[in-house]
Formats: structure tokens, C-alpha cells, sequence
């Protein structure tokens, strides 16, 4: 059985290079059949990793100023969830939850809920981080 990067390890190399504009080294990252899609719209925005390309070097021409900054990240053995907030668009700050899933070293979907203000950021902190409604989680003392 091979080893390959854990979760965290490609998620991570993924921001570096992102945050570098380094289009080869994103690319990399990605399975070949990989998709990028919205998740609340399911509007799919990238199909493969052809489509992936073209899309992010006009993302990082367009904006030069580009950058990503993680603030949480959830992870388990095939996916990683990154609360982040993607600075230098024209539009303003974009405040995502990134959902990859990463296989065999490579990122094979990832998938966003964006939100542009502060309003609708405490809405999804308070329904999806936070939700009040669900039981509270059992704390184990044992660990």
C-alpha cells in the first residue's frame, strides 16, 4: 500500500501555492477528473482539471493581489473543512467554508459555501458551526 499525504498535508501545500499564484504547483494538487463546485447552488464551476486551470490563472491575473488566509479547519482520514477568508478581489473580502476531499494524495472535489458580509457570516457561524438546536457534544476526559 502506498503512502500518500494526509488530508492536511495536500490542504495545506494547496493554500502555499494558491496564496503563491503558483498555477502548476495548484494544479498538481488536484485529481485529473477533479471538481470544483458550489454547495449551497450545487452549481458545478469547475469539471476536471483542465477547466481548473483555466479558471485560476485568470483568477490569479485578474487578481494580483490575491490571497487566502485559514482560519479553522476540521479534518478526517479523506476530507478537510477550512473556514477561510480569501482577500485582494475587486468585489471585497470573500469568507468561504472550503469542504476538499482529498484521495490518494490528490484533491478530488472541493466545494464552497461563500459569503461576502458580516450579517450573513454570523448567520452561517451561529446554523452551521454552532447550531444550538443539536445536543451538545460529549466530552471525553479520557483522551
Amino acid at each position: 500500500m502506498a503512502d500518500f499525504p494526509t488530508p492536511r498535508d495536500v490542504i495545506n501545500r494547496q493554500l502555499e501555492v494558491y496564496n503563491a499564484h503558483d498555477i502548476d504547483g495548484y494544479c498538481a494538487l488536484f485529481a485529473e477528473d477533479a471538481t470544483i463546485g458550489d454547495y449551497v447552488t450545487g452549481q458545478m464551476i469547475c469539471n476536471g482539471l483542465a477547466e481548473i486551470r483555466s479558471a485560476y490563472i485568470k483568477r490569479f491575473a485578474d487578481n494580483l493581489k490575491l490571497h487566502c488566509i485559514v482560519h479553522q479547519r476540521l479534518e478526517g482520514p479523506t476530507h478537510a473543512i477550512d473556514k477561510e477568508t480569501v482577500y485582494g478581489l475587486p468585489t471585497g473580502d470573500l469568507h468561504i467554508m472550503a469542504i476538499y476531499e482529498v484521495r490518494e494524495g490528490l484533491i478530488r472535489s472541493l466545494r464552497f459555501i461563500r459569503w461576502n458580509d458580516a450579517e450573513d457570516q454570523t448567520r452561517i457561524d451561529a446554523d452551521f458551526l454552532n447550531d444550538r438546536n443539536q445536543p451538545a457534544p460529549q466530552v471525553r476526559e479520557d483522551i
